[in-house]
């Protein structure tokens, strides 16, 4: 039996009224819009610059000394799975030695194509881990999602996400309104009939734990249950039963592209995220998945657990 608490139900329709949003599980669903909004842009930028590299004979190495970055970051920068930022725009033009005209154009593109992306409204709250985090949620033809303790923010109801803010601490209304959109204008990935394939796997633990008031559990539950109704969607789960395996206790993503490798592994931490920096650290979190995904549920008993869960509730 979940607890209810009055005050918090009260806390979230303010914040609806507030944001304008409406009182649904379904805000986000029908936000569906083009995937992979300046993709191929921000592809052949990243390739101008790799090119830009080798003419200049400067390694990967030698690029990520320059810019005070780790090599792994100076290759995502080349691969258009990082943020090109301004600063890290002009700090490689100047170790490739590209001034005048060609260096004013190279700017412009990068200033123009930030523009562009559909987070740019956001600001502040896109960081560098966050905005290459969304480039790959915007790119990905597969994301492999494991988490122990939460639903995943893509299948997160406005209601549960809400809820989860709360805890943040002492954050200003204005700031946690914004976190609220931009959480679920990321679930566009999720809307769109041509986005990447979405694969969960998630701890019994994250469906028991209650966040919030029962309906917003049942809410929850409805969510998870529609989602899964197609075939680009699953949620699996681990019952409590299976006991140990490899990715006891860790959040990770795993994000798959069509001719890229290897693949992006985001790791979520307390107060951040990092992204596993090589081949050997990326190949342990897929072993970490694949062990999860053992210890699973079949997608059918898992919809019938949630079905179980959401009549008790």
């Amino acid at each position: 039996m979940f607890c209810c608490f009055p005050h918090t139900y009260c806390k979230f329709h303010i914040a609806s009224r507030i944001l304008q949003l409406p009182y649904s599980k379904h805000y986000g669903v029908h936000m569906k819009e083009q995937r992979g909004h300046g993709r191929t842009a921000r592809q052949e930028l990243a390739a101008e610059f790799r090119r830009l590299r080798e003419e200049s004979a400067r390694s990967v190495g030698e690029a990520a000394v320059h810019l005070d970055q780790p090599p792994s970051l100076v290759v995502r920068l080349e691969t258009g799975t990082a943020a090109l930022r301004r600063a890290h725009a002009i700090g490689l033009l100047d170790l490739y030695g590209i001034q005048g005209a060609p260096r004013s154009s190279f700017l412009a593109r990068v200033d123009a194509m930030r523009s562009r992306n559909w987070w740019y409204p956001y600001g502040d709250l896109v960081t560098g881990d966050v905005e290459q985090m969304l480039i790959l949620e915007d790119e990905a033809d597969l994301i492999q999602t494991h988490q122990p303790s939460l639903i995943p923010g893509l299948l997160q109801t406005e209601r549960y996400a809400w809820e989860l803010m709360q805890i943040a601490g002492d954050i200003p209304l204005d700031a946690v309104e914004q976190r609220l959109r931009l959480r679920m204008a990321r679930q566009r990935v999720v809307a769109d009939e041509n986005g990447p394939v979405l694969r969960v796997v998630l701890d019994e633990a994250a469906l028991r734990r209650p966040v919030g008031t029962a309906a917003v559990m049942r809410d929850q539950y409805e969510r998870l249950l529609e989602v899964t109704e197609t075939d680009r969607l699953s949620v699996r789960v681990v019952p409590l039963s299976a006991g140990l395996h490899r990715a006891v206790g860790f959040a990770f993503h795993i994000f798959e592209s069509a001719g890229r490798e290897p693949a992006a592994v985001q790791i979520e931490m307390l107060d951040r995220v990092r992204f596993a920096e090589d081949q050997a650290e990326i190949a342990s979190y897929i072993r970490a998945f694949a062990a999860a995904g053992a210890c699973a549920m079949s997608a059918e008993r898992s919809r019938s657990f949630l079905l179980d869960l959401l009549k008790r509730c």
